[in-house]
């Protein structure tokens, strides 16, 4: 196996990853963990859920590592956070669907229909 360390680019360990070298994996998640949950969080505003997303994230790029490789024309960086905001925006519509809300109940057109500011 390689040896991983800060200075070999990220398309690089992806292509270990798409090889099956979890080590790879496990250092493109150090690198790039800690801005997937956050914009994760800042979508989904719940703790356990920004860590799902996070998760799905990483085990989306375990299984389509290959795929970007030969196609994608953009940073890793870039297709982290396109997969994020995707997994994100599934967790949203599951709380529709499940009779939920998209907005944290903190969400202003919400305080503005409580007040009666707002009118139907």
């Amino acid at each position: 196996m390689p040896q991983h360390n800060r200075s070999v680019p990220d398309r690089t360990l992806l292509g270990w990853v798409a090889s099956g070298d979890a080590a790879a994996l496990r250092e493109l998640e150090q690198r790039h963990g800690t801005s997937v949950y956050a914009l994760a969080y800042g979508m989904v505003i719940d703790p356990g859920e920004a860590d799902d997303v996070v998760a799905e994230t990483f085990a989306y790029v375990w299984l389509s590592a290959a795929r970007f490789i030969e196609t994608a024309n953009t940073s890793v960086a870039t297709w982290l956070g396109e997969i994020t905001r995707s997994r994100a925006r599934a967790v949203l519509l599951s709380r529709e669907w499940a009779g939920g809300s998209l907005e944290p109940v903190t969400d202003f057109s919400v305080r503005m229909r409580s007040s009666g500011s707002v009118s139907r």
